[in-house]
């Protein structure tokens, strides 16, 4: 199977909870498995995986443990991959490619959700220092920076707050990812208004193929695009198709919605594995059941330049340019420093 990078796997959540040993391999589920059970580093290497962004989670309020547990559960990632020779803790672009070369499995935290700075700008730049992938601007609650499209506080009319644009330009001046999902529309859109960088929604589907509140319109689709960005498509049938049960062809439909209308330079995979779904995809069991979505790929016509693009290229290349936008950005601090008037 050709390697993916899936945006978005939250295992580690379950080892907060249940100390759930993403070390060890675990049993497959049953078709559909819910909640969790779906990935651990054993079966994402049987899988092929290149690597995944691991979710790091706390309870979606603004408090300072939430701080505190997000340090936590980095250290953890940082322990395992310390200790595990399977992997590779990725800590800038280039291990990627390290991590591909020695045949190790990629890891990097995704902070889902701005609640856990706790309205604190100057904790981008420790985010920064603890080489996260992105953060997630809100997940299931309203906080200083955005409103989610879904859960407390969720509205469609409040976009993001100064807080909010300004912690957009802190994260693209840091090259530290912008993630999208779970916001509401117009938070969306001022987001794409205001960053330098591209995009993520890393775990999302669309409403125009389903109209669910936690998916996507067109215009936030064409918004992403423009950015350069790329939104990666989940396995959960209850917002891909507004039922507990539906296959892999279900998310191929939401993905090739995304190709059609703006290129598939901005698709990929966002899996959200052990995220608590209701169920994940009717076919799949856990992540090795992943190359069902490769190969439905195929017979729906991918080549593999496009398969490349989908799995891994699109993500690696928006990586790749938030990092040169916040280079280009600081050089250009610099030079005005440097003459100023």
């Amino acid at each position: 199977m050709t390697g993916v990078i899936d945006l978005h796997v939250d295992s580690i959540i379950q080892q907060r909870l249940f100390r759930y040993n993403i070390r060890r391999k675990h049993r497959a589920g049953i078709p559909g498995q819910p909640l969790f059970w779906h990935a651990d580093i054993p079966r994402m290497v049987e899988a092929g995986y290149r690597g995944a962004c691991m979710g790091i989670h706390f309870y979606p309020w603004e408090t300072e443990r939430g701080w505190q547990e997000m340090k936590r559960q980095i250290a953890y990632l940082d322990d395992v991959t310390a200790e595990d020779d399977r992997t590779l803790r990725i800590r800038s672009v280039a291990d990627w490619e390290r991590a591909k070369e020695e045949g190790k499995l990629g890891l990097v935290p995704g902070v889902e959700g701005a609640h856990m700075l706790n309205g604190k700008i100057e904790r981008v730049a420790e985010l920064a220092s603890q080489n996260v992938a992105y953060l997630t601007l809100a997940h299931f609650s309203a906080n200083s920076a955005a409103t989610p499209s879904v859960g407390r506080g969720a509205n469609e009319e409040q976009g993001l707050t100064a807080f909010g644009r300004r912690l957009v330009e802190e994260l693209n001046r840091y090259g530290i990812g912008v993630d999208l999902a779970h916001v509401n529309t117009p938070g969306v859109l001022d987001a794409c208004e205001v960053s330098r960088a591209p995009l993520f929604c890393t775990h999302t589907g669309v409403k125009g193929v389903w109209d669910n509140p936690r998916n996507i319109t067109d215009a936030e689709i064409d918004a992403i695009a423009t950015t350069g960005g790329v939104m990666g498509i989940i396995f959960a049938p209850l917002y891909l198709a507004g039922k507990w049960r539906a296959d892999t062809e279900v998310a191929l439909d939401h993905l090739d919605y995304i190709v059609d209308r703006v290129g598939v330079e901005h698709v990929a995979i966002g899996s959200d594995y052990d995220g608590w779904l209701p169920t994940i995809l009717s076919d799949h069991r856990d992540c090795r059941d992943m190359v069902r979505v490769v190969d439905g790929l195929r017979r729906r016509g991918y080549d593999h330049s496009d398969l490349d693009k989908i799995v891994s290229g699109n993500s690696l290349r928006v990586m790749r340019q938030i990092k040169a936008a916040a280079t280009s950005a600081e050089n250009g601090a610099r030079s005005r420093d440097a003459n100023p008037g």
